[in-house]
């Protein structure tokens, strides 16, 4: 999602797939790529930061906030801390049952 015009997005809340995500591998590495939009489409990249579901799914705490890191930048200055801080809000897990699994429940 882009958000224009603005130091500190706030994104829309979104659904993935555990699957797709992690493959059922709570422990799996995920990493998110931040990047600046441009009109042009030379979208410059800020940083990346990596998680993984059991991370995630501790929900909004200290423990979900995460430094949007450029090695690059981290390798060029010596005073470099972050590119900012990602905050994640909120975390839901909603269960999808399938036709056999309403049959098996009775």
């Amino acid at each position: 999602e882009v958000i224009k015009n603005t130091l500190n997005p706030v994104w829309q809340p979104f659904t993935i797939p555990v699957r797709a995500l992690c493959n059922g591998d709570y422990d799996r590495t995920v990493k998110v790529d931040v990047y600046d939009w441009d009109r042009d489409g030379s979208h410059d990249f800020i940083g990346e930061f990596t998680t993984s579901y059991r991370e995630l799914s501790r929900g909004q705490s200290q423990f979900n906030v995460y430094e949007v890191l450029n090695p690059k930048k981290k390798g060029k200055k010596k005073k470099y801390i972050n590119s900012g801080t990602v905050t994640l809000l909120s975390f839901k897990v909603e269960s999808e049952y399938t036709f056999v699994d309403f049959i098996r429940g009775g």
